[in-house]
């Protein structure tokens, strides 16, 4: 008997960005039903959904689907209102570690002052040259070490900048690695900047907090890649205005957009970027969450399921 055609619906926080991955998809395989999401409409059949942080009514309005496929690494937006047993698949990169690796060598740069000398020269027409930075002086921390935080990491390292890492199960690496909330101290203790790269979960939320950065080197710089969630803003604003933090590159932020009268906005130290650290490119998106469909459409494992017990 043969096996039907997949059927699709789409459903994200934005109708054009709906349609606009709807099209996608259609376009890329025109022998499947590609439905869009449309809140308190009849249920389409689909089988399987395509989301990113959808509207939770769309697991009660498609009591037929089979999986969901996460448009993201994290899908702590979505894990909440899945219902249990649904297997929920995360995207595995999809272009967004080279783009996040990029980013925190940014930050490391920002952090260090490689350039910031000479963008000041520039404006006045000075010419002087500098010492080179000592990179034994700046030792990286980088938290989670899935795809994107190994991806950081070993970019980090390959210019000479000592890394460590650390998740939550101990992992093995070219650089050092730690586990374990003892491990998070030494691990943030041996360093002066400090990369998130972790996934939003009930352990995590919260993570970057006081005591936490207390543990980061004098004069640290904090990088973050990954969710507003795990920051305790008032607690990084205090270590930034103590000078405990010389400054922060932060993508992520609990509100978004950041809003005006938010304090990051006013110190000179910190640069907020509207969440682009990553972004999903679309055609490795389509062809990795196609093929996985294809997968199980032929009853084989696909890559990428989140554990619902971590988060991930």
């Amino acid at each position: 008997m043969p096996v039907s055609q997949p059927h699709l619906i789409i459903a994200t926080a934005r109708s054009t960005e709906t349609a606009r991955w709807a099209q996608e998809f259609r376009n890329a395989y025109p022998d499947w039903k590609v439905d869009e999401f449309v809140p308190g409409q009849p249920s389409t059949g689909a089988t399987y959904a395509v989301v990113w942080q959808p509207d939770p009514i769309l697991f009660q309005q498609e009591p037929d689907l089979r999986a969901t496929f996460n448009l993201g690494a994290g899908v702590d937006a979505v894990a909440g209102s899945i219902p249990a047993g649904m297997p929920l698949y995360r995207l595995e990169d999809a272009g967004m570690a080279e783009q996040m690796a990029e980013y925190a060598l940014y930050g490391v740069l920002r952090a260090v002052g490689r350039f910031t000398p000479y963008e000041e020269q520039a404006r006045k027409g000075t010419w002087k040259a500098y010492r080179p930075i000592d990179r034994r002086q700046w030792p990286v921390a980088v938290l989670g070490l899935g795809a994107i935080g190994s991806k950081i990491a070993q970019v980090i390292a390959s210019l000479g900048y000592p890394v460590q890492g650390w998740s939550r199960r101990l992992r093995e690496a070219d650089f050092p690695c730690y586990a374990g909330d003892q491990g998070l101290k030494d691990c943030v203790s041996a360093s002066r900047i400090l990369v998130n790269a972790l996934p939003l979960t009930a352990q995590t939320e919260g993570l970057i907090n006081r005591e936490l950065l207390s543990h980061l080197q004098p004069g640290g710089f904090l990088i973050n890649v990954a969710r507003g969630g795990h920051l305790v803003d008032a607690d990084v604003v205090e270590a930034l205005q103590s000078g405990h933090l010389s400054g922060a590159l932060l993508d992520a932020f609990t509100q978004e957009p950041l809003p005006a009268d938010h304090p990051y906005w006013g110190i000179a130290s910190v640069m907020v970027t509207p969440h682009i650290s990553g972004i999903t490119v679309r055609d490795l998106a389509l062809e990795q969450i196609g093929s996985r469909i294809v997968l199980l459409q032929q009853g084989k494992p696909a890559s990428g399921q989140v554990d619902h017990t971590l988060g991930y």
